[in-house]
C-alpha cells in the first residue's frame, strides 16, 4: 500500500483522532499533516500488519512531541460540533455545552492514560483491540485503565453533586 492509498483511507481517522487530543481544528491539521509525514518515512522501511492501529500510534506520538516541545497549551473548544442544528432550544444547547466542558474538565482530571483510553472507547468508538494497539497497551491493561478511570469519573461527579448541595 502506498501513501496516497493510505491517506485517502485513513485521513478522516487520524484527523478526528487528533482533534479529540488537542480541541483545535488548525492543530489537529497540522498534526495530521505531520502523522502522515512521519508514515511517508517510515512505510518503506517496515510496512505493519495493522495501518489503521499504526497511524494512530504515530498521531499519538506526535501530538505528544507537539506538547512537549509546546508545555503551555491551551485547550479550545473544537468549534461544538461545527455548529449542528438538532432543532434543540438555546437553553438545552447551552447546558449541552456546559455539561461536555464539565466532562473535558473532569476527565483532564485522570491519569493520562485513563484519560485517551476513555476518549478513544467510549467517545471515539474505537474498539479495545484498537485502542490497545494505537496507546501501546496490552488490550487487557487498557480495560483496566478504562474501569479504574470510569470509577474515578463516577467518583468526581458525585463529589461534584454533593458540593452543589
Amino acid at each position: 500500500m502506498d501513501i496516497n492509498q493510505l491517506y485517502k483511507l485513513y485521513i478522516n481517522d487520524v484527523y478526528r483522532y487528533l482533534l479529540s487530543l488537542s480541541r483545535d481544528q488548525s492543530l489537529a491539521e497540522d498534526l495530521t499533516q505531520d502523522t502522515f509525514m512521519k508514515a511517508y518515512g517510515a512505510l518503506e522501511k517496515s510496512p505493519p500488519k495493522a495501518m489503521k492501529s499504526w497511524l494512530l500510534k504515530i498521531a499519538y506520538h506526535t501530538f505528544i512531541d507537539y506538547v512537549r516541545r509546546n508545555k503551555k497549551m491551551d485547550i479550545e473548544e473544537p468549534g461544538y460540533f461545527l455548529n449542528i442544528k438538532t432543532g434543540a432550544s438555546a437553553e438545552e444547547e447551552v447546558q449541552k455545552k456546559i455539561d461536555k466542558e464539565e466532562l473535558y474538565t473532569r476527565l483532564d482530571q485522570l491519569k493520562e492514560v485513563q484519560k485517551l483510553a476513555i476518549l478513544l472507547c467510549d467517545l471515539k468508538g474505537y474498539t479495545y483491540q484498537q485502542a490497545a494497539a494505537a496507546l501501546s497497551l496490552n488490550e487487557n491493561t487498557l480495560k483496566s485503565h478504562i474501569f479504574r478511570g470510569r470509577a474515578k469519573l463516577k467518583q468526581l461527579y458525585k463529589k461534584g453533586s454533593d458540593g452543589d448541595e
